[in-house]
Parts: C-alpha cells; structure tokens; sequence
C-alpha cells in the first residue's frame, strides 16, 4: 500500500490542498450557520 493510496479515495482527484481549502470551507459554513442561529436565540 503506497503513500498515494489515500488521494484515490477523495472525492475529487485534485490537489490535496483543494481538498484541505474546501473542508475548511464547510467548517466555516457551519460555523457560520451555528453563530447565526445563536445570534437568533439570543444566546451571544
């Protein structure tokens, strides 16, 4: 099993720091919706 195995399971064959950019991207995202949600509630 080679060091490569893994990149062959991404859900798109690009660069892996595309793959970081966008995971990173849905952390914010969520983020984002949870600190909205909050704000709704009056919680922050």
């Amino acid at each position: 099993m080679s060091n490569d195995d893994w990149k062959k399971t991404l859900p798109f064959r690009r660069h892996w720091a595309v793959y970081l950019l966008f995971k990173v991207l849905i952390l914010a995202l969520a983020a984002f919706i949870v600190w909205r949600f909050l704000r709704a509630m009056d919680v922050v």
